[in-house]
């Protein structure tokens, strides 16, 4: 395949968004499509639908360039596409379980206006099977296509994206046959980063059990961080030793905290748990990993109690908002789990995030545009998003701002010597208060 060759993407928010840009980057002639109106007419302008460092720069290059183009016609789009890729990033509900009717919108689309023959190449999200069940509901309703399929499970980090497609550390890429592994080498001749491949199944349960095994991670930390602080043991420490051991590694998801949001690990365990559930198949492990984290919410809010007593008129500010830093998106963010649960308990809440400047997210909560407006008169401090820029505060200014210096710093992110010092009360997580 030469890159002159036309692609399709549909689905562009984050993923589609980033797929899209590094394609037409690589020399293809891209045709971007989305229900969504708005979606359609703000990337052609050359704003994305969220922030990712580097992203707009890009987009604006290709478009320019005429690489890349998006429209709301499907018609239009698939015309004479050689690669069709399902980019949607796949919707969850509030229990994080995976809504699939925009996927199968899309593969309506598809048997409607694609070419004769193309190939479908699937990054969303979908539980192990569905791409074997996504090419049958096609070709039910037009015989007359011919299609392979592969999956190629997304892998884009938040804030890292770009680098992620471009130069991931390997691709999992589930094939039909065999004979798809030179189409593979051709669509990504830019991409040097090796190549693992396998069965459509097997790469749609690796997806699975990478997100599942680092949410237990997070949750073995988690636990561990709460048996640091009753027994004088620092969890940041345990967790430093733990990853000089070669068998566990330094990129160990191994930092105690509030445990994972934002939904993407969350849904695959949901995702095992429902396959297990109709194959009768037991997962005690992805049960307990969901049940911790489920806890740590709560331990904070009793961290809370037992400073004040109670939550109740108490004037606390939050410091980071996004799930986590280097991205401008709130979907499913702990910080607003957390916002939501203290304006129950009736504690006056305000907040600081240098990507959020709407009001309209959480009723009774207020949004400042500066760090220092938010923590005036303050009687505690939550950090909950690592932004690195919340290094560089002044935090002798901000003790003389608040009414009580008292700080939780839910991500051991902040320098407790250095607050001390100062004359901060300070609280992490894992470690005796």
């Amino acid at each position: 395949m030469k890159p002159k060759d036309k692609i399709c993407v549909i689905g562009l928010w984050h993923l589609g968004c980033v797929t899209s840009s590094c394609l037409a980057d690589a020399g293809y002639d891209v045709c971007g499509v989305d229900f969504a109106t708005e979606v359609i007419n703000n990337l052609t302008k050359g704003k994305p639908p969220l922030y990712e460092p580097g992203l707009e720069e890009l987009l604006v290059k290709n478009l320019k360039s005429k690489r890349v183009s998006f429209t709301n016609s499907f018609k239009d789009a698939l015309d004479k596409a050689k690669f069709i890729f399902l980019t949607f990033d796949t919707p969850v509900d509030e229990k994080d379980r995976l809504d699939l009717s925009i996927i199968y919108s899309a593969c309506e689309k598809i048997a409607k206006f694609a070419p004769e023959k193309f190939t479908l190449v699937i990054m969303s999200q979908i539980p192990v099977g569905t791409s074997k069940i996504l090419k049958e509901f096609i070709l039910k309703m037009n015989k007359r296509i011919s299609f392979d399929v592969i999956y190629s499970p997304e892998n884009l980090r938040l804030g890292q994206a770009l680098k992620g497609f471009r130069k991931p550390d390997r691709l999992i890429l589930g094939l039909e046959n065999e004979t798809l592994k030179k189409e593979i080498e051709r669509l990504y001749f830019f991409i040097k980063s090796p190549k693992i491949y396998m069965n459509l199944n097997s790469a749609e349960m690796v997806k699975h059990a990478i997100n599942s095994y680092l949410a237990g991670s997070i949750s073995f930390i988690n636990e561990i961080a709460g048996l640091c602080e009753v027994t004088d043991a620092d969890a940041m420490k345990v967790a430093q030793g733990m990853k000089s051991d070669k068998r566990i590694g330094e990129y160990a998801f191994l930092n105690p905290g509030l445990g994972f949001s934002g939904g993407t690990l969350a849904r695959d365990l949901q995702a095992l748990r429902k396959i297990g559930e109709s194959k009768g198949v037991k997962t005690q492990i992805i049960n307990s990993i969901l049940e911790v984290n489920q806890e740590q919410d709560k331990k904070l809010i009793k961290k809370i109690k037992s400073i004040f007593g109670s939550i109740s008129k108490l004037n606390i500010t939050i410091l980071g908002l996004t799930y986590k830093p280097g991205t401008s998106t709130l979907r499913r963010s702990a910080a607003l789990k957390i916002a939501q649960k203290l304006i129950f308990y009736k504690a006056n809440v305000k907040a600081f995030d240098p990507m959020v400047d709407t009001q309209k997210i959480v009723t009774g909560l207020k949004i400042f545009k500066n760090p220092y407006d938010a923590v005036r008169n303050a009687d505690i401090v939550l950090l909950i998003t690592e932004w690195p820029e919340f290094k560089n505060l002044n935090f002798s200014k901000i003790k003389k701002l608040m009414r009580k210096p008292i700080i939780i710093d839910s991500k051991n992110f902040l320098d407790p010597k250095i607050l001390k010092d100062i004359g901060f009360d300070y609280y992490g997580i894992g470690v005796k208060n």
